[in-house]
């Protein structure tokens, strides 16, 4: 029962706002579509990375111009391996798979209205600090909206981290038809010194087995894990 004189608004979820998708939001609406039917399935990792702290904290105290992030050395990390692994580095065709003779890795990056994933071109070939450049220019890039198509088209993996936003584990999507994709966690302190980071690796299961991701994850890791050592 209610009390006289109170007005009781009727059922329902009110009048609702109509947003018109943007054509990018459009465009990763489909891509998130494709990558609904990739038979993908999931490999966590944890890297031990205070070596990375501690070479950031030596060349920031050294003078060093564009100290590579974590995210860079991730990316380092990520297309070495992919060399030494050219299955995880390869596109999923119909009744073929792809191998890519380049190692172009994919750096998520999010934007007003929505998220581009440009590609650091030859990125095996580049050292953290090269890598850390070429972050920064696509950002930029992004950010004005100067990416070319081909950047836009041509990643052969891809490289997710959410770990700015305090997140430590998400299974990323793959952006098909790449083979796989890495999502990246933030880094905790242990009390043992250790700085662990969780690694997601995602994979298409048409083109990977779970040993061959395995393998790749753990390329990765031990990547990571010799800086500074």
């Amino acid at each position: 029962m209610t009390d006289l004189g109170t007005t009781v608004e009727p059922a329902g979820r009110g009048e609702a706002e109509h947003v018109k998708l943007s054509m990018m939001r459009r465009a990763m609406a489909r891509r998130l579509t494709e990558a609904a039917l990739v038979p993908c399935f999931y490999l966590r990792r944890d890297a031990d990375i205070a070596g990375i702290f501690a070479e950031r904290t030596r060349l920031r105290e050294a003078g060093a111009g564009g100290v590579p992030s974590v995210n860079d050395y991730i990316l380092h990390a990520s297309a070495r391996a992919l060399r030494e692994h050219p299955v995880v580095n390869s596109s999923w065709g119909e009744n073929e798979v792809l191998l890519h003779p380049r190692v172009n890795v994919g750096v998520a990056i999010a934007i007003p209205d929505g998220l581009v994933v440009p590609a650091i071109y030859d990125a095996d070939q580049l050292e953290p600090a090269e890598i850390a450049a070429t972050t920064r220019a696509l950002a930029e890039s992004a950010a004005a909206r100067r990416l070319s198509r081909e950047e836009l088209r041509d990643a052969t993996f891809t490289v997710s981290n959410l770990g700015m936003f305090g997140i430590v584990d998400f299974d990323p999507v793959i952006n098909p038809p790449q083979a796989a994709i890495l999502g990246v966690g933030a880094a905790s302190q242990e009390a043992d010194g250790r700085r662990l980071l969780r690694l997601t690796l995602g994979c298409d299961h048409r083109v990977l087995t779970g040993s061959e991701g395995a393998e790749f994850l753990a390329k990765v890791v031990a990547g990571l894990e010799e800086v500074g050592s």
